[in-house]
């Protein structure tokens, strides 16, 4: 999978692109923060940000330190300090601070506290919008109980509340977010990852089947421990909110992990799950109960190393971009940046031809816009292996057929980004524009063969023809189209109840499509629920060379005539939807 999403963060930042309307991602306009990418905002933002984050951290040890009196401290802190060092993500940091923050502002009464947490939400809301959104959920759900549990405190929280949200509206319009737009796009994106990116356990087979074991270790040992914990629940109403949220930290933790299953999403469960735990056992009020977190804590501290692909192949990211600036010296970094340059270096006969013009890059290999100097105008759902729903898919294409398109697509097929997953058929509605709005210009070679394309002065008219609607059944094969049709299909693939709490729990049931070619070879395509439902081409494009042929005939390659879709009737409905039609343009 590529990293070039990395440098599109801030080159929307630079070209005050609106995030949540020109710009659809789960990250925002801070993502930067997380990413570490210091390319248009320089080096002084991420000190900034780490002396806070490393202020606060000082301000959890030295409470830690207070109220750990027995010898844990000294597997506690280390871990802290170790784990902060190895985080994959610094929105999760920012998320386990803040749980911590809530807490010590009800234990301890403390405004600043709440105040830091109120701060650390709006922060976390701009880095990256899932977690902020839970984290802005976890704060407000912490003002509602505790006014529940304290009228009195009504008025505190209320102005808490309003400093929130007016911190948010002020940088809605300081960073050029749409809020209703990035909170509608992040929920998409947040939605069908699930169904798109998630990773099959075969293919880590190696370590995955150990470390679901250390996984069911640490599920086995929360369950019993908060179940035989239920009666005691009652005795101290704050210790119910602490358990609560606890518990969704160590889920998403374990959905960041298991989803889309990698050596980088391991910490979240396993470290980060001490974390979760380890600030529960400091503001537990019933000490019984407290005494069987610390037992659990216990047992995180004790696992955790086990886990396969955790430490070994973390890294330190608060040095990021400091250590370039320690490690290399200045030629060091010249001849570094020289040599990315001029991998993606395309030929300047064809760059000099953009000059003036704006670019974007498609599928998804942003760097050839940035390392050719080229204006960046890019499709809201910046990678087509994320425009994976209706809605996505359906904001590309509306920008593709607009006249803020860009006047030039650097395209190309672009290799799958799982097993099985089938490249073409990602974003398929910008396929569809492409056909519609640009003409082939020219192929060139770079790092990867590209096909140039340009913006056409008049729009193509898109005519239907032969538009049928047909019901497959799970296993059986059915034709969906023939030689010389440019069919565009819609699949409607229900999952059942355990399928939906499969999707829920941990990662979808895998569904899928054996295809059949008008030359009869078959291949096995995975099926992506949201991606079926927003709309497919029904053709063999898999190299470059087929890619530039078919722009150029606009639609002409082999057709996928036959379809079979096969999944457990346990997990998805026996009944298939599918609407059918041949496309052209005149």
């Amino acid at each position: 999978m590529d990293g070039s999403w990395t440098m599109s963060i801030n080159m929307a930042l630079h070209k005050g692109l609106t995030f949540g309307r020109e710009w659809v991602f789960t990250f925002g306009p801070l993502g930067f923060l997380s990413t570490r990418q210091d390319l248009y905002v320089g080096r002084l933002p991420f000190l900034i940000f780490d002396i806070f984050c490393v202020c606060i951290l000082i301000y959890v040890l030295s409470y830690a330190l207070k109220k750990i009196k027995d010898p844990v401290k000294c597997l506690v802190i280390p871990y802290l300090l170790v784990m902060t060092a190895h985080n994959s993500e610094i929105n999760f940091s920012l998320f386990t601070l803040l749980i911590f923050l809530i807490f010590h502002s009800h234990t301890e009464k403390s405004n600043v506290s709440l105040l830091l947490a109120t701060f650390m939400s709006v922060l976390s809301f701009f880095v990256k919008f899932n977690l902020g959104l839970i984290s802005s959920i976890v704060l407000y759900g912490y003002m509602l109980y505790e006014t529940v549990l304290d009228r009195g405190k009504a008025k505190k929280n209320l102005l808490f509340f309003t400093v929130h949200v007016v911190l948010i509206a002020i940088l809605c319009r300081f960073l050029h977010v749409d809020l209703i737009g990035y909170i509608k796009g992040g929920l998409h994106v947040i939605n069908n990852y699930n169904d798109a990116m998630f990773t099959s356990p075969y293919d880590f087979r190696r370590y995955f089947y150990f470390n679901a074991g250390l996984a069911i270790v640490i599920i086995l040992a929360t369950a019993v421990t908060v179940i035989g914990s239920l009666p005691l629940l009652w005795k101290t109403r704050f210790d119910r909110f602490i358990i609560l949220v606890t518990m969704l930290a160590l889920y998403l933790g374990f959905k960041q992990g298991f989803t889309r299953y990698s050596s980088s999403g391991m910490p979240y469960f396993f470290f980060y799950g001490a974390f979760f735990v380890g600030i529960a056992y400091l503001f537990i009020g019933h000490q019984q109960l407290k005494n069987r977190f610390g037992t659990l804590f216990g047992v995180f501290i004790f696992i955790s190393p086990f886990v396969s692909t955790g430490l070994g192949l973390s890294f330190n990211k608060i040095t990021f971009p400091y250590q370039n600036l320690i490690f290399q010296n200045p030629s060091q970094r010249i001849t570094s940046e020289i040599k990315i340059k001029a991998q993606y270096q395309i030929d300047p006969a064809i760059t000099n031809r953009m000059k003036g013009k704006t670019v974007d890059a498609f599928p998804f290999e942003i760097a050839y816009v940035l390392y050719n100097g080229l204006d960046y105008n890019p499709r809201p759902a910046i990678q087509s292996y994320q425009a994976y729903n209706d809605y996505l898919t359906t904001l590309n294409y509306n920008k593709y057929i607009s006249a803020s398109a860009p006047d030039y697509i650097i395209y190309e097929v672009g290799p799958s980004t799982d097993r099985f997953r089938y490249a073409f058929w990602s974003d398929a509605k910008s396929t569809m524009a492409i056909l519609r709005n640009y003409d082939y210009d020219t192929t060139t070679i770079s790092n990867d063969t590209l096909q140039i394309l340009k913006k056409r002065e008049l729009i193509k008219p898109l005519k239907i023809s032969d538009r049928r609607n047909i019901t497959a059944s799970l296993g059986k094969e059915i034709q969906v189209s023939d030689k010389g049709k440019l069919t565009w299909m819609k699949a409607e693939v229900n999952y059942s109840v355990w399928g939906k709490l499969r999707r829920i729990l941990a990662q979808p049931p895998i569904l899928l499509v054996e295809a059949t070619y008008e030359d009869g070879h078959k291949e096995i395509i995975k099926g992506i629920v949201s991606e079926l439902k927003a709309g497919v081409f029904l053709k063999d494009v898999h190299t470059e060379a087929q890619g530039a042929h078919f722009v150029k005939t606009r639609g002409d390659a082999p057709s996928i005539t036959k379809l079979r879709f096969t999944g457990s009737t346990l997990d998805f409905a026996q009944d298939i939807n599918i609407s059918l039609e041949d496309v052209s343009f005149e």
